[in-house]
Parts: C-alpha cells; structure tokens; sequence
C-alpha cells in the first residue's frame, strides 16, 4: 500500500510537471496568435490547465486503507534523535486541534503532522511548537506540538516527522485518542510524577494510595520509571483492584536525566527530576475527560481538607468560595519521618516509612512553601509543577484553614531542632478507617513468617 502510495505521489509531480508545461504553451499561443481560432483554443487550454492545477492542489485522492508502524508507549524517537513523542491527544477545546505531547531539544525548529485521512490519503501540515516555559535551564524541554486536522479529514492515525518529505514509509504512526462521550467515571483523580532509582517505599506507597481512596480519589496515574520488587508487588495489587494506572517513564533510556529540578554549570544532564513536567502534563490530558477534577502531587504527599473530611467537600467548598476559579493551590507543611519515635507503624517489617506522624516543622515567613494543586483539567492548557503556565479562569492560593499539603518526607529541615517541631495530629482524624485497610493490603502482600 505505501508503494501505492508513493507512485501515486510520484505520478502527482510528474502531472503537475505536465500542467505546468500545457500551461506555458497556451500563454504562448495567446502572445503569438492573433487569429480567433488560435485564440480560443489557447483561452480553452489555459482555462483546462487552471482547473486541473486546481484540482491538484487539493489532498490526495488515495483512500488509506492499510496504516504501517502503528506505535504505542511515550518517548517515541523521530529521526533528528532531538524530539521523542510521548502521546498526541485530541483537543476539542479549539475545532479539529491535535496536540502532541513531546520532548524537544531546544534547537528544534520544525516538526510536521501527517494525517492519514480515510477518504483523502494523508495530509501534512506544519506544527506550531508551543513550549513548556519551564525547562530550568536543561537544553531538552517540554513542548506541545499543535496541529489543526483538516476539517475534510477523518484520521484516527497520524505521524509527526522532522522534514517536509513526502517519504513518510520511516515515520512511527499514532493512533489518536478519542474524547470520551458522556459524563465522568471519575470525581478525582490522583497523578504521581515518576518513581526513580528502584524506589523501595512500600509502606507509605500503600498508606498514601488508601489515604487518596478515603478522601475521594477514584484514579492513580503513577509514573513508573525503576522501582524496587517490592514496589512492583505493590502497584501490581492496586491495578488488579482498578485502582491505579502504571505509566512507564523509561526517559534515561534515551537522555541523561538528572534528579536536580534546576540545571547548574557542569551538570552533565540533558532534563530535570526525570521529565515531571512532561509527565504531569501528560497525566492531565489522559483524565481530561475522564475526571472532573486532578491532583497533581508526588506520593509521599496529601492535600489535606481542615474544615471537611473528604475532597468532594472540600471542592465544593471551595468553588463557591471562588466561582471563577480552575486552579486550587494547597501550602506545603512537612512532617519528617526522620525523627525517631514519633510515627506510630505497627509495620516495621515491611520496608518504608510511615506517614502518620504527629509532629510538622514550623512555618515561618523565611521558609520555602512550595504549593501543590487540584485543578479542573478542561480549564488547564500547560502545567509546571507548582502553578499552572495556561489556563483558563484563575489561580487562588487556599487558606490553611481549609486544607494543606501534606507532606511526610524523610529528610528534614536542618534549621529546626526537636524542640522547634510542631505536634500537629491531623492525619490521625483518619486512622480508625486507614489503620484497618493498610494493615488487610499488608497481610496480603507482606505477611510475617
């Protein structure tokens, strides 16, 4: 079919070439010929020529029947090795848009769309590159590649391809996502930037993921880029439950990550903290139509409700509070788990930390309050990590006395002695529901011997 294809296009230029040349001898005859017969034999010819010409400018008339190299998975390489395609998704948002999620080097230039039409053979057109803003400084970024599909064309496949070539037989083809009919399967859902270096957390990976189903959470998307056997044992539970969906990340396969989110002199990296902006971007367009609302946090963190007990509350809270509003930001507060015999962990055979912990670090003007969110994903074009880049409708920061981040990590704040340490109890407003489920997941997948 694709040699078809390209004799079809080879016998396209060579009529073209043809047209071309009937062209230029009717305007001949015209300026050479003064009888009326002459004359209206060259007025017939160039008006046949005009019309055929015409008719050749529009798509190819070969009717696709066959689509070759059909790929699947994120980071997909084009030829330049300087783009890897993670997934395009329809845009209903703006008429017949295609955006494809990606990968650029910074000295990328041009990139081009292919749509394989049903009726009309395939037609190019040239992506407009719209870049992530913030790269931190690494020389590869995320970018949306936007394409508009002919309205005359109805494709389910395309490819993205370095060059205006009409040799398309070495590019990889998508299929493109359709936007789901209907109304939400999901309330919330929860999106996890990837796990890295075999991440060996199973017991807060199990806390975390039976706190998210408490509050509300009907859906985790993690990334998963290593993690250790025990992990594996883990997710492999919750997606048999329907629970969480396990994206792999494989981004080191293919540049030098770095586990920095901001690039220095020296660095011998190529991106970030293992691509999270490409991912949280992605996982938002995978739940756009799917989820009423995202959150978009990493695993050892919670966005607590103060005044309500579940998300659903919480958001319906919040938006009559701010009735423009598509962007919710939650002030982070940690409660490090390095400090010894304050965490209450009937589990200590099983490898990880425990995230009821009953003291947080104070939180004072001079320290870094870095802000998490929960957003309507049909309002967001482009994400960072902490504050949406394009959207519609605005951004509120939310009071503390509504809910906060938070966040039960391992490492603390070395400016803080014990005595500086706050004894806040709150994620113990859930233990009598959490202790029970954690502990039956615990049985199941790490039982003592």
């Amino acid at each position: 079919m694709m040699g078809r294809q390209l004799a079809v296009s080879g016998a396209t230029v060579l009529t073209r070439r043809r047209a071309l040349c009937m062209l230029e001898v009717s305007v001949h005859m015209m300026k050479t010929t003064c009888t009326l017969r002459h004359l209206f034999t060259a007025c017939n010819l160039l008006v046949f020529t005009f019309l055929l010409l015409l008719y050749l400018r529009q798509p190819r008339e070969s009717t696709v029947s066959h689509i070759p190299n059909v790929v699947d998975g994120p980071f997909i390489a084009l030829a330049d090795n300087k783009t890897f395609i993670i997934s395009p998704y329809s845009d209903p948002r703006r008429s017949n848009l295609i955006r494809v999620l990606a990968i650029v080097h910074k000295s990328v230039q041009d990139l081009y769309c292919l749509f394989y039409c049903k009726k009309n053979g395939y037609f190019r057109v040239r992506a407009n590159i719209d870049i992530v803003k913030d790269r931190f400084g690494f020389p590869y970024e995320t970018a949306d590649l936007l394409c508009e599909s002919p309205p005359s064309c109805d494709s389910v496949y395309m490819s993205i391809d370095t060059n205006e070539s009409e040799d398309i037989r070495e590019a990889p083809v998508f299929q493109i996502p359709q936007v789901p009919r209907g109304s939400f399967s999901a309330k919330l859902s929860v999106c996890i930037s990837a796990f890295y270096g075999q991440y060996n957390n199973p017991l807060q990976v199990i806390q975390a993921i039976e706190m998210y189903k408490i509050l509300g959470a009907s859906r985790v998307t993690i990334y998963n880029n290593s993690c250790h056997d025990n992990v594996d044992k883990v997710l492999r539970h919750y997606i048999e439950e329907g629970v969480v969906d396990v994206i792999p990340w494989p981004i080191d396969t293919f540049l030098r990550t770095s586990k920095k989110w901001k690039y220095v002199e020296g660095l011998d990296s190529e991106i970030g903290y293992y691509g999270q902006t490409a991912s949280l971007n992605d996982c938002i367009y995978r739940n756009m139509y799917n989820s009423e609302f995202v959150v978009l946090i990493d695993i050892d963190e919670i966005i607590l409700p103060v005044k309500h007990l579940d998300w659903s509350s919480l958001m319906r809270s919040l938006q009559e509070r701010y009735p423009g509003a598509s962007v919710f930001r939650f002030e982070n507060h940690a409660f490090p788990s390095s400090l010894k015999g304050t965490g209450f962990n009937p589990w200590k055979h099983v490898p990880g930390t425990t995230i009821l912990q009953h003291y947080r670090e104070p939180s004072d003007k001079e320290s870094i309050k870095p802000r998490k969110m929960i957003i309507n994903p049909r309002k967001v074009f482009q994400t960072s990590v902490h504050s949406v880049l394009k959207g519609e409708g605005y951004s509120v920061d939310i009071p503390r006395q509504y809910g906060f981040l938070f966040h039960c990590k391992q490492k603390r704040n070395k400016k803080y002695s014990d005595t500086d340490l706050i004894k806040d109890e709150i994620i113990w407003r859930y233990n009598m529901s959490l202790v029970p489920k954690v502990d039956g997941v615990i049985q199941k997948l790490f039982p003592r011997h």
